[in-house]
């Protein structure tokens, strides 16, 4: 895993190697029309603007799909125990979509990445409730301050729960492609807003656009609300890991 510039060359271990459950890597590319939905020509396949049509209407139809998938994980892990492997097997299902090969059997593989990394992701989710809960008692805290405190107390809130949204996207992140120990993967994303103050910006303004746009429209939450911030920052943490791996060969 990169860790900085200065940084020796880092453990890598192959992209989202599937153990068991079913998965693509994730940095797994495939050929336009190899695939169902990406928007080639192939046997049996519709071409010109309705094949196009198609290939959205299956994109949708998949994001949609993983997203009542990782909704209806984290409830059977009463949250607490199931909102980190559902945020895992969920973001594994559309790092495929964005390779270009999506999932055929959403249920199946969801769940079989779900049980496989159950006891991982719970294990380096941990840390994460404790400092939540810790922001979030501080913020009821600067509810009651006045004056010029609570505009610096205000500040400091909203400056630490920037760089925990940031750390967890990329925690999922990192945990779907490396296979790291707890103590080295922890380092990494606490660090990673400011390795990529770029990155950490572009997750900050998706994970404020689908709020907005959810408090907006509420029905967008049970059908994109996770998966679309899932799948937008997924992309850009990719995007930057893939930058930090290629500096560390």
């Amino acid at each position: 895993m990169p860790v900085d510039d200065r940084d020796v060359p880092a453990r890598h271990a192959p992209p989202a190697r599937p153990r068991g459950d079913g998965t693509a890597p994730t940095g797994t590319t495939g050929r336009a029309g190899d695939h169902p939905g990406t928007g080639g020509e192939t046997d049996g396949q519709v071409g010109g603007w309705a094949g196009r049509v198609m290939g959205v209407l299956r994109v949708v139809t998949q994001v949609v799909g993983i997203n009542a998938l990782v909704l209806l994980g984290t409830l059977a892990g009463l949250v607490v125990l199931g909102l980190f492997p559902a945020l895992d097997a969920g973001g594994r299902l559309l790092a495929r979509l964005v390779a270009g090969e999506p999932s055929e059997h959403l249920w199946r593989e969801f769940w079989s990445a779900y049980r496989s990394g159950w006891r991982r992701l719970n294990l380096l989710g941990a840390p994460a409730w404790p400092v939540g809960v810790l922001l979030y008692l501080d913020l009821a805290v600067v509810r009651f301050a006045q004056g010029p405190v609570s505009a610096v107390l205000t500040a400091l809130v909203l400056a630490l729960g920037a760089w925990f949204a940031v750390v967890v996207v990329t925690l999922v992140a990192v945990a779907r492609r490396y296979d790291e120990p707890f103590g080295r993967t922890w380092r990494f994303v606490a660090l990673f807003p400011l390795l990529s103050p770029g990155v950490s910006l572009g997750v900050l303004v998706v994970l404020a656009a689908v709020t907005v746009s959810v408090l907006a429209l509420p029905v967008l939450g049970p059908l994109v609300g996770v998966a679309l911030p899932l799948l937008a920052t997924g992309w850009l943490v990719d995007h930057r890991l893939d930058q930090l791996d290629a500096r560390t060969v």
